[in-house]
């Protein structure tokens, strides 16, 4: 491979990605008190320090501030990930985490995607 002087300037190079993901699920706060955030703010902290080193990826899962477990709430994601664009408006988010549909049920919620495509099989399959 031949490289000029000036080849691996960053506007000299194709574009990269580089993903983050400093908000592991399986992990609890007790496992690593000193880096999991849990917070709010700790959480948005966190975003900002991977945006400031380079990331260009998020790859975002919601922790209850309240548990430090990972969240099944759609309310808190939404707030979130609010938080995350206003502090980090050029950082790709890739949302993690689902709920899955024994669980949907069980706690009564209910992507509103998920909704609205069960309710267009359920209408194909009652029409034939």
């Amino acid at each position: 491979m031949y490289f000029t002087s000036d080849s691996l300037l960053p506007e000299n190079q194709e574009p990269l990605i580089i993903t983050a993901a400093p908000f592991g699920p399986q992990w609890l706060p007790s496992d690593y008190p000193d880096d999991i955030a849990v917070s709010w703010d700790a959480q948005v902290q966190k975003a900002v320090d991977c945006y400031n080193a380079g990331a260009t990826l998020l790859h975002v899962h919601v922790r209850d501030p309240k548990t430090g477990h990972v969240s099944k709430n759609f309310q808190e994601y939404g707030d979130f990930i609010g938080r995350l664009r206003k502090a980090i408006p050029k950082m790709l988010l890739q949302i993690g985490g689902s709920i899955p549909p024994q669980a949907s049920a069980r706690t009564g919620i209910v992507s509103p995607t998920r909704s609205a495509a069960l309710k267009r099989r359920t209408a194909k399959v009652t029409q034939k």
